[in-house]
């Protein structure tokens, strides 16, 4: 070692060595107190934090509980029961109320109930749910296959299913049209038909969703009207019963008469029924 650097050394020493002048001490010992009061402060607040997270947790989860299906209120003009509605949204008693999904839960009674809307709100005091159905308007009485089995119903304008319900009361339909054979895949074609049933130049009496896809119509002035499967000219045939039943006798559109072809609404076939002539007697010799 040089000796410049022992004396480097030496003086580090005897200043370390050298007593602290009353005012370099207090500062020191102000700034340990205010490092140990700022610690003391980060816990406190980290385990404000913890604690305080910890019951707002509990108390979502467990302090606004619905604790049985009376938490349940419904209002509107469905007719509808809370059990009904608690069944269509899979509610579980007690069921924590911020565990529930209210947008989640419109969804369900939508595609579960036969209502038109839902709106369901939670309430804190206390823990409830207020739900608002709006009924569907049945427009016409329906049927359908389901499971091999045939199902009575009723569907509204847009051609939505209807169930009926022996657990609530429904309205009588608007028309005394009848939808044999209701698809979803045909609701489309149904609902147009509804709406537009005031344009047939008489009432219509039924529409008819055949295996196939085929839609046929029978009216209380025309008999029946076969409107094929092709959907994309649906506007046009509907066009062709109101033109033809203008410009056609009267005596050719009765009912039981014969049928009305619109497959191709641009070329319309009457077909009328085969009358068999009887046979002229034979002389008696």
């Amino acid at each position: 070692m040089t000796p410049k650097s022992d004396r480097t050394v030496a003086s580090r020493t005897e200043r370390s060595q050298r007593p602290l002048s009353p005012q370099l001490a207090r500062r020191r010992e102000l700034r340990q107190r205010k490092r140990r009061e700022l610690a003391v402060q980060t816990w406190r607040v980290v385990i404000c934090l913890l604690l305080g997270n910890g019951l707002g947790w509990l108390l979502l989860r467990h302090g606004w509980t619905m604790d049985s299906i009376d938490n349940i209120v419904i209002s509107g003009d469905s007719g509808l029961r809370a059990e009904q509605v608690a069944q269509a949204g899979q509610l579980s008693f007690p069921q924590p109320l911020f565990q529930l999904s209210p947008a989640e839960l419109e969804r369900q009674l939508l595609r579960d109930l036969p209502v038109q809307s839902a709106t369901v709100e939670r309430r804190l005091h206390p823990a409830r749910i207020e739900v608002h159905l709006l009924r569907q308007t049945p427009v016409a009485r329906a049927t359908r296959q389901q499971a091999g089995l045939r199902e009575r119903g009723m569907v509204d304008s847009d051609a939505r299913w209807i169930p009926l319900s022996a657990n609530s009361t429904m309205p009588t339909p608007l028309s005394a049209i009848t939808v044999h054979g209701w698809r979803l895949s045909q609701r489309p074609a149904i609902a147009q038909l509804l709406q537009d049933r005031n344009r047939f130049q008489g009432k219509l009496q039924t529409i008819t969703v055949h295996p196939d896809g085929a839609i046929s119509l029978r009216t209380s002035s025309t008999g029946r009207i076969d409107l094929g499967q092709d959907r994309g000219r649906l506007n046009e045939q509907i066009d062709a019963i109101v033109q033809l039943r203008r410009t056609l006798p009267p005596e050719l559109l009765k009912p039981n008469q014969g049928y009305l072809d619109l497959t191709n609404p641009d070329r319309p076939e009457l077909q009328l029924p085969v009358t068999s002539v009887p046979a002229e007697e034979a002389p008696i010799p």
